[in-house]
């Protein structure tokens, strides 16, 4: 089949624009190409081919993968009452809140309040970690314990929505085992491929990670618990072995940001429906101020107890959404979980949340002098 060359330079040409606003406007690309997607779709007749397909399927993969894999698995352990509490209860109140509102206000189907109420859970580690860059505040206490936070959120998050309809099989033991195997070898066969046939052109580390992720996804999926499972608990297992080598993160996220990503988030774009955003704006509002609300009743206690030099900045930073609940808005579509129209509703008001809570949390920036 021919690929079709509009198409594809369109595309190419909205990721280096993008790309370019971004860093103009400070806003994260992801929501940009999101919104570009929605463009190219419904007003400029660019589909979904195959080779998008692919590049945002792997983009998801590489994406849920980078989210284990930037886990502090040290700070977490150093703060590991804090960040448990805040990031238990930054999770747990949201699911119950946004569960309340769609059961009151919507007729969907339970596995459909489900998968969307578990999009809206989430946070942002992409919008925490920039608005602490953009601010100079990641020498902060208040920022680590932030950061550790949102990884328990979001890992809460993930483990929610593998779980939403549990139907495992022997391949589920598989998986279990070959994580468990991993554990004890892949920093050994990491540290052979990297001493061995590391900083060459072929970029063989990159390669090997890559195979591991796709066939570890591969396994978790026939066993029922997700390729993006998978991907998520093989970037724990090679979290501190990849953060021993200063030049492997770099180069995973080169590859991810530059052309996996921006291929995922368009496509999240272009399978937004605007007619259904344009009917649905209530239930998008509601969505959002019940997820800032509710994580403002799960977490300000928490924050003012243990952040107290930013209870609220904190709070705000919580409420943040975007790479994860894009993720688990677009597995609970992919397994028929969601329509398009609540696709529409979860996506968009994920994207929100990226931007609603940033702007309040800026309000009030902690001073960066209090270590």
């Amino acid at each position: 089949m021919a690929v079709d060359l509009y198409s594809t330079a369109l595309i190419a040409a909205v990721v280096v624009l993008t790309g370019i606003l971004s860093i103009r406007l400070r806003i994260s690309s992801s929501i940009l190409e999101a919104g570009a997607g929605i463009i190219l779709a419904s007003f400029l007749g660019v589909g979904i081919e195959a080779w998008l397909d692919f590049l945002a399927t792997f983009g998801g993969l590489m994406l849920t993968f980078l989210a284990g894999a930037e886990v502090d698995l040290y700070l977490l352990r150093n703060s590991a009452k804090q960040s448990f509490t805040i990031g238990s209860m930054a999770f747990a109140v949201p699911l119950i809140g946004e569960v309340a509102f769609l059961s009151l206000f919507t007729d969907w189907s339970t596995l459909a309040v489900l998968a969307a109420s578990i999009a809206l859970t989430t946070t942002s580690v992409a919008v925490v970690y920039s608005v602490l860059l953009e601010y100079e505040l990641m020498d902060l206490k208040a920022s680590r314990m932030i950061i550790a936070a949102t990884f328990v959120n979001d890992i809460l998050t993930l483990i929610a929505i593998t779980l939403i309809s549990p139907s495992f099989n022997v391949y589920t033991i598989a998986f279990l085992l070959i994580i468990a195997f991993l554990i004890l070898v892949l920093p050994k066969i990491l540290e052979y491929v990297v001493e061995s046939y590391g900083k060459r052109a072929v970029e063989l580390e990159l390669r090997f990670i890559f195979a591991a992720m796709l066939g570890v996804s591969f396994i978790a999926d026939v066993g029922k618990l997700h390729a993006v499972f998978g991907a998520f608990v093989l970037g724990l297992v090679f979290a501190n072995c990849i953060h021993s080598y200063s030049d492997i993160l770099p180069k995973i996220r080169s590859v991810t940001f530059s052309l996996l990503s921006p291929a995922f988030f368009l496509r999240a774009g272009m399978l937004i429906s605007i007619s259904a955003v344009a009917q649905n704006i209530g239930i998008i509002l509601g969505l959002l101020g019940v997820k800032m609300l509710s994580k403002f009743i799960g977490t300000y206690y928490f924050n003012k107890k243990w952040i107290p030099e930013a209870p609220i900045f904190s709070t705000m930073l919580l409420s943040t959404g975007l790479t994860v609940g894009t993720i688990t808005a677009t597995l609970g579509r992919d397994l028929g979980f969601l329509d398009q129209t609540q696709f529409s509703i979860a996506i968009t008001t994920v994207i929100l949340s990226a931007i609603v809570p940033t702007l309040i949390a800026k309000r009030f920036v902690p001073d960066k002098s209090v270590k």
